[in-house]
């Protein structure tokens, strides 16, 4: 009976042996176990992996083209001033837009004086304007026309001649500016019937055709 458990026992050993080694090279590799989870040291923790991206390479914006430089702007208007018995016109630039008390502030302002031409649209005793833009008021019907000036009552005592020098530097001047068809009003708005070059009376808006034979060359 001994023979027989010897070997029995000496097998169990071994198992032990095997099992006690097992446990020893586990623990000698360097993993302790522990009862609770610690934080680890940063030196351990690696850094984190970058991901190069690709840089964007920018797209140049067009450049602005460059503009002249906007200059003022100016309408160039015929004055006509008187000359003997006729009119000569003298170019002259007014800032737009020109409207037509403008044109008749240029007139009643008179021609260079070197230039020996003179303006009627100014009264010679008063120096006060013969002629400005009318401006109708309520209930007031005037003729159909581009502009309509008014004159003034000292404009029925001046000779025919000069009435019609008057009327043609208005209504060239204002021709030039834009303004094909003038009406002429009394400073109440009633029509007015104008004397033309030939001696004949215009009951019509007046036009440049119907003073064009008192222009002359300077």
């Amino acid at each position: 009976m001994a023979s027989v458990c010897r070997p029995v026992r000496r097998g169990r050993i071994s198992a032990l042996l095997a099992l006690c080694l097992a446990s020893f090279v586990v623990v000698g590799c360097g993993v302790p176990l522990q009862d609770s989870a610690q934080a680890l040291p940063p030196e351990v923790i690696p850094p984190p992996v970058v991901i190069p991206t690709e840089t964007a390479i920018p797209t140049p914006s067009p450049s602005p083209t460059p503009t002249a430089t906007d200059e003022p702007l100016v309408e160039l208007v015929d004055f006509f001033f008187v000359q003997e018995d006729g009119l000569v016109p003298l170019v002259s630039d007014l800032s737009p837009p020109v409207d037509p008390q403008a044109v008749l502030d240029g007139l009643a302002a008179g021609p260079p004086i070197e230039t020996g031409l003179r303006s009627v649209v100014v009264d010679p005793l008063t120096g006060s304007a013969l002629v400005s833009a009318f401006v109708p008021t309520q209930g007031v019907v005037i003729p159909v026309a581009d502009t309509t000036v008014a004159v003034s009552p000292a404009f029925s005592s001046l000779p025919s001649g000069e009435q019609v020098l008057l009327l043609g530097q208005v209504v060239l001047s204002l021709s030039t500016a834009g303004y094909a068809t003038v009406s002429v009003v009394d400073e109440a708005g009633s029509p007015l019937a104008v004397p033309l070059p030939d001696g004949r009376l215009l009951d019509r808006p007046a036009t440049a055709l119907d003073y064009v034979t008192l222009i002359r060359s300077l």
